[in-house]
């Protein structure tokens, strides 16, 4: 088997933004650009967008993503909002001494918490391979000494694809719940197009 994910691809409409994550491009340089091309996209689309708002809310989503050094990473912008509604990250778990073998119950139980009681779990299969998807709200960690802890809603995909060892993984959070609905729709869309 070949563990080469360097080809490891997906489809998403243009209002998932990606990240760079590696090299060095420039974040101050590359969120000043993006902004501009978002607020050219808002505008096609009858809404209005703020350059420095969402140059700011860029470079700082596209930097927290490279903390966890994902190999792909996206931002949902929403036209008319100016900040990111949800940030979709790619990666890959491979075998090593602990863990031979990834399989999907390995994956099931390393990326299921019960903060909120048992989380929605499906095996399905895909066209990359047989799959389980995860849908799950966290308690994140205080951003202040006083303030409340956020929930995170997540949807998790982890994929055990023919052609390697690894598992391919998909993992889309956001925060605001009136996104729930629409977002398991289309994260669930973007899964079937994952390609090795």
């Amino acid at each position: 088997m070949t563990d080469d994910l360097s080809n490891l691809g997906l489809e998403c409409s243009e209002d998932w933004v990606p990240f760079p994550l590696s090299g060095t491009l420039d974040l101050d340089h590359w969120a000043t650009y993006q902004a501009k091309d978002l607020v050219e996209r808002y505008e096609r689309d009858g809404e209005k967008g703020n350059a420095r708002l969402l140059t700011r809310d860029l470079k700082r989503a596209a930097a927290d993503c490279r903390t966890r050094d994902p190999l792909g990473a996206f931002g949902w912008y929403v036209s008319g909002h100016q900040s990111v509604a949800a940030v979709l990250e790619l990666d890959a778990i491979q075998p090593d001494d602990t863990y031979p073998e990834v399989s999907l119950a390995l994956l099931t139980e390393s990326m299921s918490a019960r903060d909120f009681g048992e989380p929605d779990v499906r095996e399905t299969r895909l066209p990359l391979g047989d799959a389980v998807r995860i849908r799950q709200n966290l308690v994140e960690e205080r951003k202040r000494l006083l303030g409340p802890r956020p929930v995170i809603r997540t949807l998790f995909y982890g994929i055990r694809p023919a052609t390697t060892d690894a598992a391919v993984t998909l993992l889309v959070s956001w925060t605001e719940p009136v996104l729930d609905e629409p977002l398991e729709g289309i994260v669930d869309g973007i899964a079937q197009t994952l390609s090795l």
